[in-house]
């Protein structure tokens, strides 16, 4: 989920310490129900909200790249 804020927030037009800020709150927002529902609701929202065009779909496809790719920076290749 902090690699998925990272990739919001630079859609977002977000950088630096503001970056890492908006991907801690990401990763907290999916604290408040089981399952990824809270997570997509969440940067679905932020980015419809700032005029960013992704769909539910596309969110939901990146965030499995991006979990597949913190995946393997735990575990390895």
């Amino acid at each position: 989920n902090k690699l998925l804020g990272l990739w919001a927030a630079e859609k977002l037009g977000i950088s630096g310490e503001a970056a890492e800020t908006y991907a801690k709150e990401v990763v907290a927002a999916d604290f408040e129900k089981p399952g990824d529902d809270d997570v997509v609701a969440k940067v679905l929202g932020d980015l419809k909200g700032k005029g960013v065009a992704v769909s539910e779909a596309q969110l939901r496809d990146e965030m499995k790249r991006l979990t597949d790719a913190a995946r393997k920076q735990i575990v390895g290749p």
